[in-house]
Order: C-alpha cells, then sequence, then structure tokens
C-alpha cells in the first residue's frame, strides 16, 4: 500500500503543525493557504512602509514546542533564533498614558505602580500568585491533555476534590475575575 496522501487546508499554527507530524510519519501532505504567506494568526500585515505582526507579541509554553521538534527529530534553535526580550509589550492609551510590561513580574509590578499606585500593583502580584495556581491545577488535566473537554475537565479537576474547580473559577469569566483583581479597567484590558 502507498503512502496516505492527505491536504491540510490552512497554514496557520495548527495546518503548519500538523503538516509537519504528519509528514514525519510518512504521509505525503499537500498544504493550502489561501492568504499570500503562511502564519493564519502569525501572520505579518505591510502597511505602507511597516511591517506589522498580526497575531500574538508573546511567545509562551516553548515547552509545547521543543517536545513538537523532538517529536520530528528536530530541535526549535536548529530553525528559530528566539531572543528573550525584557520589556513584553507597550500598552498606550489616546491620552498619553503608556505601560510597559516586562519578563520579570517585579519589574512589571513596579511598573503599575508608577503607573497606577501601590495598591494596584499589590493586587498584580495576588494576581500572578492566582494565574500560577490555576494553571498548576489545569495544566496535566487540561492544557497537555489530549482532546480535553468540559466533562473530562471536570472529572479530572475533581479528582483532586472539589476545591480544585473552586480554585479555577470553572463557572466565572475571565472579565469577572479579572475585575476582582484590577478595579482600573486600563488594567482588566491588558
Amino acid at each position: 500500500m502507498g503512502r496516505h496522501r492527505v491536504i491540510v487546508v490552512g497554514a496557520g499554527i495548527g495546518g503548519l503543525v500538523s503538516a509537519l507530524v504528519l509528514a514525519h510519519h510518512g504521509c505525503e501532505v499537500t498544504l493550502v493557504e489561501a492568504a499570500s504567506g503562511p502564519g493564519g494568526k502569525l501572520r505579518q500585515v505591510r502597511l505602507g512602509a511597516c511591517q506589522l505582526d498580526a497575531g500574538p507579541t508573546v511567545f509562551t509554553m516553548r515547552g509545547v514546542f521543543d517536545a513538537l521538534f523532538a517529536e520530528v527529530g528536530e530541535t526549535l534553535s536548529d530553525h528559530l533564533g528566539l531572543t528573550p526580550l525584557q520589556t513584553l509589550a507597550r500598552h498606550a492609551w489616546g491620552d498619553g498614558q503608556v505601560l510597559d510590561l516586562h519578563a520579570d513580574p517585579a519589574r512589571s509590578a513596579q511598573a503599575i505602580g508608577e503607573f497606577a499606585g501601590a495598591a494596584q500593583a499589590a493586587r498584580f502580584t495576588d494576581f500572578c500568585r492566582r494565574a500560577r495556581q490555576i494553571h498548576q491545577t489545569l495544566d496535566a488535566s487540561f492544557i497537555r491533555a489530549g482532546r480535553p473537554n468540559v466533562v473530562s475537565l471536570a472529572a479530572r479537576v475533581a479528582r483532586g476534590g472539589l476545591a480544585g474547580l473552586a480554585r479555577i473559577a470553572a463557572f466565572g469569566s475571565l472579565w469577572n475575575e479579572l475585575g476582582r483583581y484590577f478595579p482600573d479597567p486600563r488594567l482588566r484590558q491588558l
């Protein structure tokens, strides 16, 4: 029997990853994309003389990409040059106010303190602690789980007790959760 022939539609990150893994496992892959180039949400857009990123501005969960490249016998660093930045993002508002967020949470807290006051900086530190708790709860049970869904998430998290579900505020909205920490709407937007 010949190799399986597969068509992957869309050269966004999901399509690129699918094509890579399928090709590595011996499939004959045709990748089609409607846009002029690959990238999907990761694409770049040219506006006059400027080239802008149209998608994510921060590279997170590097381990996922390291594992993907390892699966196909490669290393991420052989294909991408990554330069860690100390300033992750600059946020600006119409009234001229600017806030930089940094790779170091302590520097971000300091910047928030200078921008919106010490109470908001303390709330940011509390929020970071809360985000770590949520990530720890969801990492194995949802983020790295095969084919996660609401039922499997509830079952996996509940194994650790109902406190696990309460710990992640599973039935609340992100906007409301952010509002608990950031009464300043500018910080809630970040």
